[in-house]
């Protein structure tokens, strides 16, 4: 938390200090970096069956570039968080379960698009491809891990509108549609007489969407951001699998994932 922070008070303090270093940014450049911290609260939900939900702290990077006068977008962009979060559910028996568990979570994604100018104000919708995996491992007697595998097509556009002293803002609106996964839950872990087994999620089972807002400051030769967003998808029961201890499916469930990230672009 102190880190935290720290690394706040020390953007604050670059933001308010570098006003005189300020340059004039276009709104669709051929080649920019971002490189950060993010930070995340997930709270995932099985209704009526258990919820989890905690912080999990790490990094992303990214890059995008405009090409030919047509400012053809191409942007890809991965993300690591890991962190623990807390399970509240209850036993095989019925008997109420909490515990912790130790999570990571990792994505990637590319998309493609096109910018359109007005004025001050750059406007980019976009379409691509997307990969999400979520490890999640259950610490307690009888816990197990689980494994969550996902693609999914992006649909949305990107906003920016360049102000006056070097400041930036703009967002980012999307809709999300579950191409397919995979949910492999290490029941072997719980105890002897469980199987492993996996889960089919299938096309268009889930879907979901993200919405941005960011603030820039701009000097020299370099961006300093501020980006909170908020993240939701749904997804129905997954398909079943049959193994000899009995039938299982991966049931209804949701996620809400909102969290900032603090960046440097190049």
């Amino acid at each position: 938390m102190l880190k935290n922070k720290l690394i706040l008070f020390v953007i604050g303090l670059l933001l308010i200090s570098g006003s005189a270093f300020a340059a004039e940014k276009e709104l669709f450049p051929t080649s920019e970096f971002k490189l950060g911290y993010e930070g995340m609260y997930m709270y995932y939900d099985e209704p009526d069956v258990m919820h989890e939900k905690g912080v999990l702290n790490g990094g992303f990077a990214s890059w995008t570039g405009y090409f030919t006068e047509y400012n053809l977008m191409l942007d890809a962009e991965v993300e690591g968080l890991a962190g623990g979060l807390r399970y509240n559910g209850e036993r095989s028996s019925g008997t109420p379960l909490e515990c912790d568990t130790d999570d990571y979570f990792v994505s990637g994604r590319a998309t493609v698009g096109m910018g359109f100018d007005f004025d001050r104000t750059g406007v980019t919708p976009y379409i691509g491809i997307g990969a999400r995996y979520w490890n999640d491992d259950i610490k307690t007697t009888g816990g197990y891990e689980r494994q969550i595998k996902q693609v999914y097509l992006p649909v949305g556009v990107n906003l920016i509108t360049r102000l006056s002293d070097g400041w930036s803002i703009g967002g980012t609106f999307e809709g999300d549609l579950l191409l397919g996964g995979k949910v492999k839950s290490m029941l072997s872990d719980a105890g002897p007489g469980y199987e492993d087994i996996e889960n089919t999620q299938e096309f268009a089972s889930g879907a979901g969407g993200r919405i941005s807002a960011f603030l820039e400051r701009d000097f020299e030769n370099y961006s300093l951001g501020l980006e909170p967003y908020f993240r939701y998808w749904q997804i129905d029961d997954s398909e079943k699998d049959t193994v000899s201890s009995g039938t299982y499916i991966e049931p209804e469930n949701k996620f809400y994932m909102s969290g900032v990230r603090l960046y440097l672009k190049f």
